[in-house]
């Protein structure tokens, strides 16, 4: 069955050449494409040009549901029957985050949310949704040798304190490029990144739940950990950039 989307969310998964994308239909259901082989970079493209991100309107054929609570949302689809409706303007993006929308975390998980960070495997809730009316405090960069990672430390309006990572595609693309590329200072790129956002007359953050992992602190448990799937600001912080316009072709 042929769907439209509009792109809210791409971001980077382990294996490097996958991501994970997330639309929203007009009537409001959220979508996620998903397939036996993984959601490969090459399945952005249409004609070498990059047309599933953010803001995109585009349509896929699916073929059937594969919810996996508490990834409800995963449906298998077609790579090769992608088409491309061109962009939201900022009024129409905007009512697109807001059509699956909470003003908490523990509201978009229903219940389920464990200790502000993580929900477990099979958990009969949604595994993504809009944060809005956020309280942005600070942005803890960390640089290893090899990578740049990123969480951002907020409050919700229940005064809920989170600290959870970045794995927004763009986001992530950027910080690279200014740390690593450009040879700035974390701290630096930091401060700049948390005066846009607070400059920003909204923010947006869409928050999702990783697949189910086994860290070393959760005696042998699996958890679906909460993660920042997406940032987006009214005006736009990458001022319409998206991740390929801070790609490091010699990575």
């Amino acid at each position: 069955m042929k769907q439209k989307l509009v792109i809210t969310d791409l971001t980077q998964m382990p294996v490097g050449n996958q991501v994970c994308v997330v639309g929203i239909t007009e009537d409001g259901k959220t979508i996620r494409p998903v397939h036996p082989s993984g959601f490969l970079k090459s399945y952005l493209y249409n004609n070498n040009d990059l047309v599933v991100c953010p803001r995109a309107k585009v349509e896929w054929d699916f073929t059937q549901d594969h919810p996996v609570p508490p990834h409800i949302e995963d449906k298998l689809f077609i790579p090769n029957s992608l088409k491309y409706y061109g962009k939201c303007d900022d009024k129409q993006w905007e009512q697109y985050l807001l059509k699956v929308s909470f003003k908490t975390v523990k509201d978009i998980y229903q219940g389920y949310l464990c200790y502000n960070h993580w929900v477990a495997p099979g958990s009969p809730t949604r595994s993504i949704a809009t944060l809005i009316d956020a309280k942005i405090q600070s942005l803890n960069i960390i640089e290893t040798e090899k990578s740049v990672r990123s969480r951002l430390i907020f409050h919700d309006i229940s005064n809920n304190k989170y600290d959870l990572p970045i794995s927004d595609l763009a986001f992530r693309e950027m910080t690279y490029m200014q740390i690593k590329r450009k040879l700035e200072k974390a701290e630096d790129v930091s401060d700049k990144i948390i005066n846009r956002l607070l400059k920003s007359k909204f923010v947006y953050l869409r928050i999702g739940l990783a697949r189910p992992w086994k860290s070393t602190s959760s005696e042998g448990y699996e958890h679906c950990y909460c993660q920042i799937t997406g940032i987006h600001t009214f005006p736009d912080y990458l001022d319409g950039k998206n991740f390929t316009d801070f790609t490091i072709k010699s990575r």
